[in-house]
């Protein structure tokens, strides 16, 4: 295989690289300007969040304000910073100093947290990586740790270090890493935990890509984790009988509670804004598929109306869609597979034979799904 790169002349091998370097110092320049001229308030993230987002209000609520403040502080200690560097970009982000308010979601699989994530991490124009942390908790994991997550933000980041580091990561699945209470857990979850720990504390990182090596800083990096922690209230409301304590078990959360989870009291502690997320109700899930700008009952409307179809969903149809989806316990997630059932034999025959309104009551649905 003949490599192209190896027969340029150094001199055109310069060039390239110098014309990496202009574009890399561009994007740089862009994101950190960006960073700086950030003027969102939390009231304005929540609701550009609610044309996406149903349902969880108090979640928005502390999401927003926690991502507004953070990147709000952000932009200006960089602006102060860039004024003492006298515009060098680098010692501007290595000299300043914000303090991260990084944020744990806890709630069913299904209802908005990686949603919420990503939707905020757009809001704010930052690069964004989800990594699913089960597949460091699988036995016989052969990765290098936990530091492998900073390969897939300097990835997102397209590869630049400078914009990964004021980028968001969501640890999802966080509770699958809790090394007790669960007999047939890895032994290397605290040893994960640990390698996180490194991470969230805003450190110097080498991330190996072949032969380079990369310094990326976490310092600057909002992380959010998430998890559905099964059986945690039942941790805090035995805890709270035994205080003599009553109220709601969201209400009382403690770090305590998550350590005789499993977690790490460290790492916990390195995540001082926490929220519930409640579990999606059939009226939730019916306003999913109605008013989020992502529903999917709408991408299926559209890719019918390519073929001149007209899809109408009645109200009972819709009742019937949302009641199943909760009865699998899926949260929105469920609302994909149970249309997809519903519709699977008419977006097979209808495209090219008929045009036209075709309406989906009640019983249809039931019919599909029998």
């Amino acid at each position: 295989m003949i490599n192209m790169y190896d027969d340029l002349s150094g001199q055109s091998r310069q060039r390239i690289k110098d014309k990496i370097e202009l574009l890399r110092e561009e994007q740089t320049s862009r994101a950190v300007q960006e960073i700086i001229e950030f003027d969102k308030t939390p009231v304005e993230l929540k609701a550009a969040m609610d044309g996406f987002i149903i349902g969880q209000e108090r979640g928005k609520k502390i999401i927003s304000t926690a991502i507004a403040f953070h990147y709000k502080r952000l932009g200006g200690a960089l602006k102060k910073a860039l004024a003492e560097s006298e515009g060098d970009i680098d010692l501007a982000l290595q000299n300043t100093k914000s303090p991260r308010a990084n944020i744990l979601m806890i709630g069913p699989s299904g209802c908005g947290k990686t949603y919420t994530s990503q939707t905020a991490s757009r809001l704010a124009g930052v690069a964004f990586v989800h990594e699913d942390m089960t597949r460091f908790s699988e036995v016989g994991y052969v990765g290098q740790d936990a530091a492998d997550i900073l390969l897939d933000l300097l990835l997102a980041a397209g590869g630049n270090p400078r914009v990964a580091q004021m980028g968001i990561v969501y640890l999802d699945e966080i509770d699958k890493i809790a090394t007790e209470m669960v007999a047939y857990k890895d032994v290397s979850g605290r040893g994960v935990q640990k390698g996180l720990l490194h991470m969230v504390d805003g450190t110097e990182n080498t991330v190996h890509i072949g032969r380079e090596r990369i310094s990326l800083s976490t310092k600057h990096v909002l992380f959010i984790a998430g998890g559905a922690f099964e059986n945690l209230e039942t941790l805090v409301k035995k805890r709270l009988a035994r205080q003599g304590y009553q109220g709601n078990w969201k209400d009382h959360l403690l770090t305590d509670d998550l350590v005789a989870f499993g977690m790490e009291r460290q790492l916990m502690g390195r995540f001082p804004v926490r929220v519930v997320y409640d579990q999606l109700t059939t009226q939730d899930l019916k306003d999913i598929m109605t008013r989020s700008a992502d529903s999917v009952l709408l991408a299926y409307s559209n890719d019918l109306q390519a073929w001149a179809i007209d899809l109408e969903f009645t109200d009972d149809a819709l009742t019937e869609v949302a009641r199943r989806a909760e009865q699998e316990g899926t949260g929105a997630r469920g609302l994909i597979s149970v249309i997809h059932r519903v519709l699977l034999e008419d977006m097979y025959r209808l495209p090219g034979s008929y045009t036209g309104r075709f309406v989906v009551d009640g019983n249809y649905v039931k019919e599909r799904l029998a």
